[in-house]
Protein backbone atom coordinates (compact mmCIF):
# COMPACT_ATOMS: atom_id res chain seq x y z
CA UNK A 1 0.00 0.00 0.00
CA UNK A 2 1.26 3.52 -1.06
CA UNK A 3 2.52 5.69 2.10
CA UNK A 4 -0.14 8.49 1.04
CA UNK A 5 -2.90 6.04 0.77
CA UNK A 6 -2.37 4.33 4.00
CA UNK A 7 -1.91 7.89 5.84
CA UNK A 8 -5.37 8.65 4.31
CA UNK A 9 -7.12 5.85 5.79
CA UNK A 10 -5.28 6.25 9.35
CA UNK A 11 -6.51 9.83 9.54
CA UNK A 12 -10.30 8.77 8.23
CA UNK A 13 -10.62 5.88 10.84
CA UNK A 14 -8.99 8.24 13.34
CA UNK A 15 -11.40 10.64 12.47
CA UNK A 16 -14.09 8.35 12.74
CA UNK A 17 -13.51 6.69 16.05
CA UNK A 18 -12.06 10.17 17.43
CA UNK A 19 -15.69 11.32 16.67
CA UNK A 20 -16.88 8.32 18.61
CA UNK A 21 -14.92 9.20 21.68
CA UNK A 22 -16.43 12.59 22.07
CA UNK A 23 -19.81 11.27 21.04
CA UNK A 24 -19.15 8.82 23.97
CA UNK A 25 -18.25 11.72 26.26
CA UNK A 26 -21.05 14.17 24.99
CA UNK A 27 -23.42 10.75 25.64
CA UNK A 28 -22.54 10.23 29.34
CA UNK A 29 -22.50 14.38 30.35
CA UNK A 30 -25.94 14.58 28.67
CA UNK A 31 -27.18 11.41 30.98
CA UNK A 32 -25.96 12.36 34.06
CA UNK A 33 -27.38 16.52 33.56
CA UNK A 34 -30.84 14.85 32.73
CA UNK A 35 -31.53 12.11 34.47
CA UNK A 36 -30.20 14.07 37.77
CA UNK A 37 -32.41 16.97 36.74
CA UNK A 38 -35.40 15.11 36.52
CA UNK A 39 -34.85 12.62 39.93
CA UNK A 40 -33.82 15.64 42.38
CA UNK A 41 -35.70 19.13 40.39
CA UNK A 42 -38.73 16.99 39.55
CA UNK A 43 -39.66 14.05 40.87
CA UNK A 44 -38.17 13.74 44.23
CA UNK A 45 -39.68 17.51 44.70
CA UNK A 46 -42.72 16.78 43.73
CA UNK A 47 -43.38 13.70 45.64
CA UNK A 48 -46.40 14.31 48.47
CA UNK A 49 -43.64 12.83 52.01
CA UNK A 50 -40.44 14.70 50.21
CA UNK A 51 -37.94 13.78 53.38
CA UNK A 52 -38.81 10.14 53.31
CA UNK A 53 -38.64 9.97 49.81
CA UNK A 54 -35.38 11.61 49.27
CA UNK A 55 -34.33 9.22 52.43
CA UNK A 56 -35.60 6.14 50.21
CA UNK A 57 -33.66 7.18 46.99
CA UNK A 58 -30.72 7.80 48.87
CA UNK A 59 -30.06 4.56 50.65
CA UNK A 60 -31.01 2.59 47.19
CA UNK A 61 -28.35 4.55 45.76
CA UNK A 62 -26.30 3.64 48.75
CA UNK A 63 -27.37 -0.02 48.30
CA UNK A 64 -26.51 -0.20 44.26
CA UNK A 65 -23.10 1.79 44.69
CA UNK A 66 -22.01 -0.74 47.25
CA UNK A 67 -23.11 -3.73 45.39
CA UNK A 68 -21.07 -3.12 42.83
CA UNK A 69 -18.37 -2.32 44.38
CA UNK A 70 -18.66 -5.56 45.94
CA UNK A 71 -19.16 -7.44 42.77
CA UNK A 72 -16.77 -4.98 40.61
CA UNK A 73 -14.38 -3.48 42.93
CA UNK A 74 -13.25 0.24 42.61
CA UNK A 75 -15.00 1.72 40.00
CA UNK A 76 -15.10 3.70 38.57
CA UNK A 77 -11.57 4.21 37.43
CA UNK A 78 -10.46 8.14 37.76
CA UNK A 79 -8.16 9.12 35.10
CA UNK A 80 -5.34 8.93 37.98
CA UNK A 81 -5.83 5.73 37.80
CA UNK A 82 -5.73 5.05 34.34
CA UNK A 83 -2.40 7.17 33.69
CA UNK A 84 -1.06 5.21 36.45
CA UNK A 85 -1.20 1.93 34.72
CA UNK A 86 -0.54 3.36 31.33
CA UNK A 87 3.26 4.68 32.81
CA UNK A 88 3.48 1.30 34.22
CA UNK A 89 2.94 -1.24 31.54
CA UNK A 90 2.65 1.19 28.27
CA UNK A 91 -0.59 0.24 27.87
CA UNK A 92 -4.06 0.67 29.53
CA UNK A 93 -6.96 -2.43 30.14
CA UNK A 94 -9.83 -0.47 28.65
CA UNK A 95 -12.31 -3.34 28.87
CA UNK A 96 -14.11 -2.11 31.73
CA UNK A 97 -14.30 1.92 30.40
CA UNK A 98 -18.71 1.46 29.81
CA UNK A 99 -18.59 -0.53 33.24
CA UNK A 100 -16.49 2.49 34.75
CA UNK A 101 -18.83 4.87 33.30
CA UNK A 102 -22.18 3.04 34.26
CA UNK A 103 -20.97 3.21 38.05
CA UNK A 104 -19.79 6.53 37.57
CA UNK A 105 -23.21 8.06 36.18
CA UNK A 106 -24.82 6.27 39.24
CA UNK A 107 -22.45 7.64 41.75
CA UNK A 108 -23.72 10.84 39.93
CA UNK A 109 -26.97 10.92 39.66
CA UNK A 110 -27.49 9.52 43.12
CA UNK A 111 -25.96 13.20 44.37
CA UNK A 112 -22.77 12.58 45.84
CA UNK A 113 -20.62 15.73 45.91
CA UNK A 114 -17.93 14.69 43.25
CA UNK A 115 -17.27 15.92 40.02
CA UNK A 116 -17.89 14.06 36.73
CA UNK A 117 -13.98 14.74 35.62
CA UNK A 118 -12.03 11.57 37.05
CA UNK A 119 -14.14 9.31 35.78
CA UNK A 120 -14.83 10.91 32.28
CA UNK A 121 -11.35 11.70 32.31
CA UNK A 122 -10.31 8.23 32.81
CA UNK A 123 -12.66 6.12 29.96
CA UNK A 124 -11.10 9.27 27.81
CA UNK A 125 -7.80 7.76 28.73
CA UNK A 126 -8.96 3.63 28.12
CA UNK A 127 -10.96 4.56 24.82
CA UNK A 128 -8.32 6.60 23.53
CA UNK A 129 -5.97 3.23 24.03
CA UNK A 130 -8.12 1.38 22.53
CA UNK A 131 -7.92 3.60 19.38
CA UNK A 132 -4.66 3.42 19.05
CA UNK A 133 -4.91 -0.16 19.33
CA UNK A 134 -7.30 -0.18 16.43
CA UNK A 135 -4.35 2.22 14.43
CA UNK A 136 -2.07 -0.13 15.22
CA UNK A 137 -4.13 -3.08 13.59
CA UNK A 138 -4.48 -0.74 10.45
CA UNK A 139 -1.20 -0.11 10.31
CA UNK A 140 0.17 -3.64 11.14
CA UNK A 141 -2.36 -5.51 8.86
CA UNK A 142 -2.82 -2.73 5.75
CA UNK A 143 -2.68 -5.53 2.79
CA UNK A 144 -5.21 -7.92 4.55
CA UNK A 145 -7.55 -4.34 5.32
CA UNK A 146 -7.16 -3.14 1.70
CA UNK A 147 -8.61 -6.70 0.97
CA UNK A 148 -11.57 -6.39 2.95
CA UNK A 149 -15.15 -4.66 1.67
CA UNK A 150 -15.62 -0.96 3.22
CA UNK A 151 -18.46 -2.82 5.34
CA UNK A 152 -16.36 -5.12 6.75
CA UNK A 153 -13.74 -2.48 6.81
CA UNK A 154 -16.27 -0.19 8.85
CA UNK A 155 -17.05 -3.45 11.14
CA UNK A 156 -13.93 -4.45 11.97
CA UNK A 157 -12.66 -0.73 13.13
CA UNK A 158 -15.44 -0.28 15.37
CA UNK A 159 -15.62 -4.08 16.69
CA UNK A 160 -14.92 -3.44 20.55
CA UNK A 161 -12.75 -6.09 21.36
CA UNK A 162 -11.44 -8.03 18.14
CA UNK A 163 -8.80 -6.19 15.61
CA UNK A 164 -6.63 -4.57 18.37
CA UNK A 165 -2.93 -4.43 18.03
CA UNK A 166 -1.50 -3.85 21.31
CA UNK A 167 1.81 -1.46 21.85
CA UNK A 168 5.22 -3.52 21.43
CA UNK A 169 8.02 -1.48 22.38
CA UNK A 170 10.33 -3.74 19.84
CA UNK A 171 7.89 -3.92 16.74
CA UNK A 172 7.33 0.00 16.57
CA UNK A 173 8.72 2.05 13.85
CA UNK A 174 11.62 4.19 15.45
CA UNK A 175 12.22 7.20 12.77
CA UNK A 176 12.02 10.66 13.39
CA UNK A 177 9.56 11.45 10.63
CA UNK A 178 7.32 7.97 12.04
CA UNK A 179 7.78 9.39 15.73
CA UNK A 180 6.74 12.91 14.82
CA UNK A 181 3.61 12.19 12.56
CA UNK A 182 2.64 10.05 14.93
CA UNK A 183 2.78 12.83 17.55
CA UNK A 184 1.15 15.12 15.48
CA UNK A 185 -1.82 12.99 14.60
CA UNK A 186 -2.59 12.13 18.29
CA UNK A 187 -3.08 16.12 18.79
CA UNK A 188 -5.30 16.25 15.64
CA UNK A 189 -7.84 13.29 16.75
CA UNK A 190 -7.70 13.96 20.44
CA UNK A 191 -8.60 17.90 18.93
CA UNK A 192 -11.24 16.43 16.24
CA UNK A 193 -12.82 14.71 19.78
CA UNK A 194 -13.05 17.63 21.73
CA UNK A 195 -14.50 19.38 18.84
CA UNK A 196 -17.12 16.82 18.60
CA UNK A 197 -18.11 16.46 22.04
CA UNK A 198 -18.27 20.79 21.66
CA UNK A 199 -20.77 20.65 18.92
CA UNK A 200 -22.64 18.03 20.20
CA UNK A 201 -23.31 19.98 23.56
CA UNK A 202 -24.08 23.24 21.87
CA UNK A 203 -26.17 21.60 19.37
CA UNK A 204 -28.29 20.19 21.96
CA UNK A 205 -27.93 23.52 24.33
CA UNK A 206 -26.43 21.86 27.48
CA UNK A 207 -25.13 24.58 30.29
CA UNK A 208 -21.83 25.29 30.26
CA UNK A 209 -19.20 23.76 33.29
CA UNK A 210 -18.07 27.44 33.59
CA UNK A 211 -19.60 30.59 35.12
CA UNK A 212 -18.34 33.59 35.36
CA UNK A 213 -17.75 35.07 38.32
CA UNK A 214 -18.46 38.99 37.70
CA UNK A 215 -16.57 42.57 36.75
CA UNK A 216 -13.32 43.60 38.15
CA UNK A 217 -11.85 47.00 37.94
CA UNK A 218 -9.10 46.14 40.36
CA UNK A 219 -6.12 48.82 40.78
CA UNK A 220 -3.06 48.79 42.00
CA UNK A 221 -4.02 49.76 45.99
CA UNK A 222 -5.52 46.08 45.68
CA UNK A 223 -1.93 44.56 45.58
CA UNK A 224 -1.43 45.94 48.82
CA UNK A 225 -3.52 43.09 50.19
CA UNK A 226 -2.20 40.24 47.58
CA UNK A 227 0.59 38.52 49.64
CA UNK A 228 -1.68 38.70 52.39
CA UNK A 229 -4.91 37.04 50.52
CA UNK A 230 -2.42 34.23 49.19
CA UNK A 231 -1.52 33.22 52.50
CA UNK A 232 -5.28 32.97 53.49
CA UNK A 233 -5.82 30.84 50.64
CA UNK A 234 -2.18 28.74 51.03
CA UNK A 235 -3.36 28.31 54.85
CA UNK A 236 -6.90 26.76 53.58
CA UNK A 237 -5.57 24.44 51.60
CA UNK A 238 -3.37 22.99 54.03
CA UNK A 239 -6.19 23.01 56.81
CA UNK A 240 -7.75 20.89 53.78
CA UNK A 241 -5.30 18.73 53.30
CA UNK A 242 -4.79 17.81 56.46
CA UNK A 243 -8.70 17.07 57.34
CA UNK A 244 -8.21 14.94 53.83
CA UNK A 245 -5.76 12.59 55.60
CA UNK A 246 -7.72 12.73 58.70
CA UNK A 247 -10.52 11.51 56.99
CA UNK A 248 -9.04 9.11 55.10
CA UNK A 249 -7.83 7.32 58.25
CA UNK A 250 -11.19 7.74 59.65
CA UNK A 251 -12.85 6.10 57.53
CA UNK A 252 -10.24 3.38 57.22
CA UNK A 253 -12.92 0.63 58.63
CA UNK A 254 -15.32 -1.88 57.10
CA UNK A 255 -12.95 -2.53 53.73
CA UNK A 256 -14.91 -5.68 53.07
CA UNK A 257 -18.37 -4.49 53.47
CA UNK A 258 -18.97 -1.63 50.82
CA UNK A 259 -22.62 -1.78 50.79
CA UNK A 260 -22.04 -0.87 54.86
CA UNK A 261 -19.45 1.64 53.92
CA UNK A 262 -22.07 3.14 50.94
CA UNK A 263 -24.94 3.17 53.14
CA UNK A 264 -23.13 5.86 55.48
CA UNK A 265 -22.19 8.18 52.35
CA UNK A 266 -26.18 7.84 51.52
CA UNK A 267 -27.08 9.37 55.18
CA UNK A 268 -24.82 12.51 53.94
CA UNK A 269 -26.34 12.53 50.65
CA UNK A 270 -29.55 12.52 52.06
CA UNK A 271 -28.87 15.22 54.74
CA UNK A 272 -27.39 17.33 52.62
CA UNK A 273 -30.46 16.84 50.17
CA UNK A 274 -32.93 17.90 52.74
CA UNK A 275 -30.83 20.87 54.66
CA UNK A 276 -28.17 22.17 51.52
CA UNK A 277 -29.35 20.86 48.12
CA UNK A 278 -27.36 23.62 46.02
CA UNK A 279 -24.14 21.47 47.55
CA UNK A 280 -25.40 18.21 45.80
CA UNK A 281 -23.32 16.90 43.04
CA UNK A 282 -19.82 18.86 42.40
CA UNK A 283 -21.11 22.38 42.25
CA UNK A 284 -20.49 23.62 39.37
CA UNK A 285 -24.50 24.13 38.78
CA UNK A 286 -24.97 26.67 41.77
CA UNK A 287 -21.80 28.02 40.94
CA UNK A 288 -23.55 30.14 38.39
CA UNK A 289 -26.22 31.93 40.92
CA UNK A 290 -23.11 32.63 43.69
CA UNK A 291 -22.00 36.42 42.17
CA UNK A 292 -25.56 37.39 42.33
CA UNK A 293 -26.59 35.81 45.78
CA UNK A 294 -23.07 36.42 47.69
CA UNK A 295 -23.97 39.53 49.50
CA UNK A 296 -27.22 38.51 50.71
CA UNK A 297 -24.98 35.90 53.26
CA UNK A 298 -22.17 37.04 56.01
CA UNK A 299 -18.53 35.76 56.11
CA UNK A 300 -19.60 32.88 58.43
CA UNK A 301 -22.61 31.57 56.45
CA UNK A 302 -20.15 31.25 53.51
CA UNK A 303 -17.40 29.78 55.63
CA UNK A 304 -19.88 27.42 56.66
CA UNK A 305 -20.72 26.36 52.86
CA UNK A 306 -17.04 25.57 52.39
CA UNK A 307 -16.71 23.48 55.34
CA UNK A 308 -20.04 21.47 54.49
CA UNK A 309 -18.90 21.19 50.85
CA UNK A 310 -15.50 20.03 51.89
CA UNK A 311 -16.71 17.81 54.36
CA UNK A 312 -19.26 16.07 51.94
CA UNK A 313 -16.59 15.50 49.24
CA UNK A 314 -14.40 13.34 51.67
CA UNK A 315 -17.21 11.42 53.05
CA UNK A 316 -18.34 11.11 49.54
CA UNK A 317 -14.47 9.74 48.11
CA UNK A 318 -14.56 7.69 51.70
CA UNK A 319 -17.41 5.60 51.89
CA UNK A 320 -16.66 4.47 48.07
CA UNK A 321 -18.97 7.17 46.22
CA UNK A 322 -15.92 8.25 43.70
CA UNK A 323 -15.81 10.70 41.34
CA UNK A 324 -13.69 13.76 40.92
CA UNK A 325 -12.53 16.62 43.15
CA UNK A 326 -11.62 19.48 41.16
CA UNK A 327 -14.93 20.78 40.49
CA UNK A 328 -16.10 20.58 44.32
CA UNK A 329 -12.31 22.09 45.15
CA UNK A 330 -12.79 24.82 43.08
CA UNK A 331 -16.68 25.73 43.56
CA UNK A 332 -15.62 25.90 47.25
CA UNK A 333 -12.36 27.79 46.94
CA UNK A 334 -14.29 30.42 45.27
CA UNK A 335 -17.14 30.58 47.87
CA UNK A 336 -13.72 30.73 50.26
CA UNK A 337 -12.79 34.21 47.96
CA UNK A 338 -16.56 35.39 48.20
CA UNK A 339 -15.86 35.00 51.98
CA UNK A 340 -13.17 36.97 52.54
CA UNK A 341 -14.05 39.96 50.43
CA UNK A 342 -16.75 40.00 53.09
CA UNK A 343 -14.66 41.17 55.50
CA UNK A 344 -12.91 43.51 52.86
CA UNK A 345 -15.37 45.69 51.47
CA UNK A 346 -12.77 48.43 50.30
CA UNK A 347 -11.03 46.48 48.09
CA UNK A 348 -12.26 44.94 44.30
CA UNK A 349 -14.14 41.50 45.34
CA UNK A 350 -13.27 39.52 41.86
CA UNK A 351 -9.53 40.45 42.79
CA UNK A 352 -9.77 39.42 46.23
CA UNK A 353 -11.96 35.72 45.32
CA UNK A 354 -9.40 34.94 42.24
CA UNK A 355 -6.63 35.54 44.35
CA UNK A 356 -7.94 33.32 47.34
CA UNK A 357 -9.12 30.68 45.25
CA UNK A 358 -6.48 30.36 43.17
CA UNK A 359 -4.01 30.10 45.94
CA UNK A 360 -6.42 27.81 47.84
CA UNK A 361 -6.98 24.74 45.23
CA UNK A 362 -3.27 25.10 43.83
CA UNK A 363 -2.38 23.97 47.41
CA UNK A 364 -4.72 21.09 47.37
CA UNK A 365 -4.60 19.88 44.14
CA UNK A 366 -0.67 20.84 43.88
CA UNK A 367 -0.94 21.72 39.65
CA UNK A 368 -0.14 25.19 39.63
CA UNK A 369 -0.16 25.87 35.70
CA UNK A 370 -3.41 23.44 35.12
CA UNK A 371 -5.45 24.23 38.02
CA UNK A 372 -4.46 28.78 37.07
CA UNK A 373 -5.72 27.87 33.74
CA UNK A 374 -9.07 26.05 34.82
CA UNK A 375 -9.51 29.24 37.29
CA UNK A 376 -8.96 31.45 34.83
CA UNK A 377 -11.84 30.44 33.19
CA UNK A 378 -14.23 31.54 35.29
CA UNK A 379 -12.68 35.34 35.65
CA UNK A 380 -12.35 38.08 33.56
CA UNK A 381 -9.74 38.47 31.47
CA UNK A 382 -7.63 41.03 33.73
CA UNK A 383 -7.28 39.04 36.43
CA UNK A 384 -5.06 36.19 34.20
CA UNK A 385 -2.20 38.01 35.53
CA UNK A 386 -3.25 38.04 39.21
CA UNK A 387 -4.21 34.47 38.77
CA UNK A 388 -0.77 33.27 37.06
CA UNK A 389 0.87 35.02 39.64
CA UNK A 390 -0.56 33.37 42.61
CA UNK A 391 -0.14 29.92 41.39
CA UNK A 392 3.92 31.10 39.84
CA UNK A 393 4.35 32.39 43.22
CA UNK A 394 3.35 29.13 45.18
CA UNK A 395 4.77 26.55 43.43
CA UNK A 396 8.44 28.55 43.18
CA UNK A 397 8.28 28.59 47.03
CA UNK A 398 7.50 25.10 47.50
CA UNK A 399 10.34 24.12 44.70
CA UNK A 400 12.65 26.27 46.90
CA UNK A 401 11.45 24.81 50.35
CA UNK A 402 12.11 21.15 48.84
CA UNK A 403 15.29 21.86 47.72
CA UNK A 404 16.36 23.48 51.38
CA UNK A 405 14.81 20.13 52.60
CA UNK A 406 16.74 18.34 50.14
CA UNK A 407 19.97 19.97 51.00
CA UNK A 408 19.21 19.77 54.73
Amino acid sequence: MKKQTLIIRIIFYGLLLSSLIGLISFGFIFLESHISHLLWDKLLNDMPFKVVSVFIFCILGGFCVGKLREKWGDYPQTAHDSIDQLKKIQTVNYRPAFKSLFVALLVLIFGAGVGPEAALLGAIVMLSIWQADKMRYLFFNQENFIKLSPVERISHMLHPTKYLVTYNAESVPKGDNFLSTKKALNIFFSVNGLISFTILMKLTKQPSFISKMGDTSWHLKDLWFFIPLLIVGLLSGKIYNVFKKKMSQWFNFWQDEPVKKALIGSLSIFIVGIFFPNLLFSGQVALGSVPKDYVKFSFLILLLVVIIKLVFLQICLNTGWIGGDIFPIVFASIIQGFAISQVLPAFDVIFIVATVATAMAVTILDSPIGVAIFIALFFPIQMIPVIFATALILKFAKQSILKKKAKG
